[in-house]
């Protein structure tokens, strides 16, 4: 980080004379010299798209963490007793590529 050292001169030598100068600045003047003498952060795309990935892991981390209710356990459990429990063919397929393609 780079400091100026004329603005932080003058900063400085407007806050030692009055303690309440800083609150007296004129507004653009105090615009003028933040505008001039800023740092600026850039979040690349990669960046960005790694923040919605973190955020997604977390969500599904959450939800493949959450318990199963008793209830839809018995049920499954019973269903594949009965012969009655079916899964598709294309949300197996589906369920498998995903499976592939994201580990």
């Amino acid at each position: 980080m780079k400091i100026n050292p004329a603005a932080a001169y003058h900063v400085y030598s407007k806050a030692a004379k009055s303690p309440y100068a800083l609150r007296q600045m004129e507004p653009h003047v105090e615009e003028t010299a933040r505008n001039e003498h800023t740092d600026q952060i850039q979040i690349s795309h990669a960046g960005t798209r790694k923040a919605e990935i973190d955020q997604l892991t977390k969500a599904v981390a959450a939800e493949i963490y959450e318990p199963t209710s008793p209830e839809k356990l018995e049920s499954l459990r019973s269903a594949i007793q009965n012969n009655a429990y079916h899964v598709s063919t294309s949300d197996l397929a589906e369920a498998m590529m995903r499976h592939w393609f994201l580990a």
